[in-house]
């Protein structure tokens, strides 16, 4: 937490077997709409790309340098509830800003989706698209780190065809603590933790 209640989190996430390196810093403001984002890409030693996102209101700036595309600046006019999809495994739960407490079941929620594959392999030039994201009952979850009472979160694609996900997270900040692709056969769970509240 920031001291103007902003909330920001940086992720570094690596891979063997796809050989990927990915360097996302997100920002969401007190009133947890994004403020600022930061993803840069690599495979191997080829830099694939870095992105900028910023919200100014109703305006999502958005300036990428890619391999495939070069340099590209975009303005987009978006509704009051948006997220931005970086694929760090950590910011999985970060969906849960936008989502409306009030309403809760399953939502229609408008995101800029970083990567046009559903393992978030190129990029970070992306598109609007629409992710149904479902609230289910609080549980609590036991990993490696310990046990957590979790809020569960749901995930769909409108756009790219792809198994159901599900994450549990935990705390102020929506620590992941487990998230599940059962349809790939994918799953991470935490393994560490400081400054986490155990159930």
């Amino acid at each position: 937490m920031n001291r103007d209640g902003s909330r920001t989190m940086r992720c570094l996430s690596m891979t063997d077997d796809s050989r990927f390196v990915r360097d996302v810093t997100y920002t969401v403001r007190s009133d947890e709409r994004p403020h600022d984002v930061f993803v840069r890409l690599q495979v191997g030693e080829a830099l694939v790309g870095t992105g900028y996102f910023v919200l100014r209101g109703r305006e999502l700036e958005i300036v990428t340098d890619t391999h495939e595309s070069g340099r590209t600046s975009q303005r987009l006019t978006v509704g009051p509830r948006i997220h931005i999809v970086t694929h760090a495994v950590m910011l999985d739960a970060w969906p849960w800003w936008s989502y409306d407490r009030d309403i809760g079941g399953e939502q229609a929620l408008a995101i800029y989706n970083t990567s046009t594959r559903w393992n978030g392999t190129d990029g970070p030039l992306g598109r609007l698209e629409t992710l149904r994201v479902r609230r289910h009952d609080d549980e609590r979850i036991t990993v490696p780190a310990g046990t957590f009472h979790c809020r569960h979160l749901s995930f769909d694609s409108d756009v790219i065809r792809s198994p159901t996900s599900h994450v549990w997270f935990t705390g102020a900040d929506a620590i992941l603590v487990r998230y599940d692709w059962e349809g790939l056969d994918l799953e991470y769970v935490l393994t560490e933790a400081d400054n986490v509240e155990r159930a």
